[in-house]
């Protein structure tokens, strides 16, 4: 279920003609799958998305400080994101045409849409149209980013549309709740899910002046009656304190069966604790269930190594780990072995719709979305591992007191804006420390999408930036723009693979700025 599960996508092989197994038993499992990747970018742009930095009494950080990343870094991601998204071709191809299976075949693009969004939103041109074909395609061609963005958006409809045709057939086979680890087979659930990764890919789409036509046309089709994300969308399969068996979230950020801590060499950043502890805003309620020893906790600048000996994890658990012990779940990000994975918070939802509303792609009341954004944000926070609301919490009280302590901030009380300018980076502000440590990477791609949170290029401050302040990267803002191809595209797709792409310059095709 974890990470490890994935194995790496051998272009000599033909994943599209297995021997021992069917479609029904490669959904669940493809999802499953698809919740561990989702976690392994989470932490991969921890780092560079200003969420982690390197302790005191540990060296040879390298690439983690400089962020001058080889084509090693991040190579596991499109690896097994291909092999994830082979899972979900395989069985488009084995249930397309029995019009009964139609909930199958949709849930199938529906997943495969978001990983390709995912592979985009980091490397912008990846193989589509010509990749999952198996021996039939060895050397894919690339496809652009907005070309592949327009093709998701289209297999979302086409799924939306299937869906519902399938909901008006006595002929169409249910999915059980048991094979469905996401939703439990509530079809309406993975229409709401489709239309708001589709939501999701236009608002990112439409700052595109070519791409402008195709947005305004999906913008004004989008079907208000279906909404989008009424909770969140988590992946349980049936984790459990044992080997092979922990969820990947916990695993990563808390510990393993055996209570062996993760993260032993990270922090949390002095920048994202900013906004929490008082400097730019003031956040008891999450601030204390997401971080360990809150406001007291160890924070560092990434890149700074002139530490003192303080500055450590602390003593027998992680920075994110808010529990008693290991054997004690407790609330926030890394909740207990048992907890759920994020596929997409309801909060992110909230926040997608309320940016849509403020630059007039849809109708709706962008504040109210706002606040719910927050509200679902302490929610799923205040959730422990089972995935109540702790006894201890109370939602409605910590929402107010947050509102209150930031009063004068309009980037908590988005009344206050006096643009939209000012209420978008309210907006994607809340969305990014929402996504602190379970979405980070998203974060990060919308930092580059929008500039926010605001950044001073160039400073060395820690609560000004969040780069490194050993980095070596040539932009203004000393971050990455995009991950670099990974070696074995070079190796075994040479003819394809887009030459001497600068990961300091070359932008996704979204990122204007």
């Amino acid at each position: 279920m974890g990470a490890s599960s994935c194995k790496k996508l051998d272009i000599n092989d033909n994943p599209n003609s297995p021997t021992t197994s069917t479609p029904g038993l490669v959904l669940p499992q493809a999802i499953v799958g698809s919740a561990a990747i989702a976690n392994n970018y989470n932490i991969t742009f921890a780092y560079p998305g200003g969420f982690f930095a390197n302790v005191y009494g540990y060296g040879a950080y390298g690439a983690t400080v400089t962020l001058n990343y080889s084509t090693g870094f991040g190579a596991g991601l499109w690896s097994s994101s291909y092999d994830n998204a082979t899972d979900y071709q395989y069985v488009i191809d084995n249930t397309s045409a029995n019009a009964s299976l139609t909930y199958s075949t949709s849930i199938a693009r529906i997943m495969k849409s978001f990983l390709f969004a995912k592979l985009v939103d980091q490397y912008n041109d990846v193989p589509y149209s010509d990749a999952l074909k198996g021996a039939g395609s060895l050397n894919p061609k690339y496809d652009t980013g907005s070309a592949i963005y327009q093709d998701l958006v289209a297999q979302l409809n086409t799924s939306i549309a299937a869906i519902t045709a399938g909901q008006a057939s006595v002929n169409t086979t249910d999915i059980l709740a048991a094979a469905d680890p996401m939703f439990g087979g509530k079809m309406d659930l993975w229409k709401k899910f489709a239309n708001t990764l589709k939501l999701k890919l236009l608002v990112k789409m439409a700052g595109v002046p070519a791409l402008s036509s195709f947005t305004t046309t999906e913008f004004a089709a989008f079907d208000n009656s279906i909404g989008v994300l009424n909770e969140d969308a988590l992946v349980n399969p049936g984790y459990l304190k044992q080997a092979g068996r922990v969820s990947p979230t916990y695993l990563s950020l808390a510990a393993n069966e055996s209570n062996a801590r993760s993260q032993p060499s990270a922090i949390p950043s002095t920048w994202i604790y900013s906004f929490y502890n008082g400097t730019k805003l003031r956040d008891q309620g999450r601030g204390t269930v997401v971080f360990r020893d809150f406001p007291n906790g160890a924070t560092n600048q990434l890149g700074r190594e002139d530490l003192g000996s303080g500055i450590i994890p602390p003593t027998g658990s992680t920075s994110w780990f808010t529990g008693t012990d290991f054997d004690t779940p407790g609330l926030g990000v890394a909740k207990g072995p048992s907890q759920a994975s994020v596929i997409m918070l309801l909060a992110e939802a909230k926040f997608i719709q309320a940016e849509a509303i403020t630059r007039g792609y849809i109708s709706g009341n962008a504040v109210e979305e706002f606040d719910a954004g927050i509200t679902s944000s302490f929610t799923y926070l205040f959730k422990n591992q089972g995935g109540a609301v702790d006894a201890s919490k109370n939602v409605a009280t910590a929402v107010a007191k947050y509102h209150t302590d930031n009063a004068e901030s309009f980037l908590v009380n988005l009344g206050l804006a006096i643009n939209n300018e000012q209420r978008i980076e309210a907006i994607i502000t809340q969305k990014y420390i929402a996504m602190n440590v379970i979405n980070c990477d998203e974060a990060f791609a919308e930092f580059r999408r929008t500039t926010y949170p605001k950044i001073v290029n160039g400073s060395t401050n820690a609560t000004a930036t969040f780069a490194s302040i050993q980095s070596v990267s040539t932009s203004p803002d000393k971050l990455i723009t995009r991950l670099p191809y990974p070696q074995e595209e070079f190796t075994l797709n040479p003819g394809n693979v887009p030459q001497n792409t600068n990961i300091f310059q070359a932008k996704i095709f979204w990122d204007l700025n």
